[in-house]
């Protein structure tokens, strides 16, 4: 039987040293615990100020203000109209008929050029 041996540990000899005693690792256990939860800590708040500062630049974006609403004028359907005339009546002259149809079926929510007498369209005025 060996009394005395030449191996060498690969691992901290402080380490092993602790482990017996129970005192440092126990201390070492808690301040590696406590820098966890700072990091956890850390990371929630950071993300909570990530997701208030966007959610806050997404509200700012999606509510507009007053002064960017373009005026709109109500126009009522009469029989033999259609969506031509009434874009050549109401569109501004520097603008394309087509174009501006389009923008008065994306604004009244419209499918089709379709229109029937007794509609009522919103013409936005520029």
């Amino acid at each position: 039987m060996l009394r005395h041996t030449t191996y060498q540990s690969i691992y901290n000899n402080d380490f092993i040293e602790t482990a017996s005693s129970g005192i440092k690792t126990t201390e070492r256990f808690q301040a590696i615990q406590a820098m966890f939860s700072r990091r956890l800590l850390f990371k929630l708040l950071l993300a909570a100020v990530i997701i208030i500062a966007g959610c806050t630049g997404m509200v700012r974006v999606f509510a507009g203000s007053p002064q960017d609403e373009i005026p709109m004028e109500q126009v009522v359907v009469s029989q033999g109209d259609t969506l031509w005339g009434i874009a050549v009546e109401y569109k501004p002259k520097d603008m394309d008929t087509r174009a501006f149809i389009r923008i008065i079926k994306e604004t009244n929510h419209l499918k089709t050029s379709g229109i029937e007498a007794g509609d009522v369209l919103s013409l936005p005025l520029y």
